[in-house]
């Protein structure tokens, strides 16, 4: 039998609410990062035929910018879209149990509340939300990729 080769693919798009207030944290080298959980709901009719909603919540690890921008731009309650990757990971916690961590890292996050301005911030000081270092890598299509 052949070797099947699977595409490399790992991505996530949610949209959802911040459960808890942004504790910008930094690293012992000094990289700004923040952890924060992503409530969102699921929909799905039970055996009756009626529409249930089920809340799920993930967690999510922003880095550098992202991290920074969301200290400074979310707070709980905040509806973001977070794009990124699932990643897991395993720990042993202070009761010495073997523990499982599946969480998002985040590589773009779209923040969809608009933030009022305090009084006497000057226009235009928090307009923009700043976005990280990396560029993300546009895909080039050309009129031999599309199929019609």
């Amino acid at each position: 039998m052949a070797d099947l080769r699977l595409p490399n693919i790992n991505k996530i798009m949610l949209c959802g609410r911040i459960t808890q207030d942004i504790e910008l944290r930094y690293t012992p080298k000094g990289t700004p990062v923040v952890r924060f959980t992503l409530a969102f709901d699921r929909s799905f009719k039970d055996d009756t035929g009626t529409w249930q909603k089920v809340a799920n919540f993930i967690e999510v690890v922003a880095w550098s910018k992202w991290a920074e921008s969301l200290s400074n731009q979310a707070h709980k309650g905040s509806p973001l879209i977070v794009e990124g990757r699932l990643e897991t990971r395993t720990y042993v916690d202070s009761n010495n149990v073997n523990r499982k961590v599946v969480e998002i890292i985040a590589e773009y996050i779209s923040f969809l509340e608009f933030k009022p301005r305090a009084e006497g911030d000057t226009p235009g000081s928090n307009d923009e939300v700043p976005l990280p270092n990396e560029e993300i890598p546009q895909a080039q299509v050309t009129n031999d990729d599309v199929p019609f």
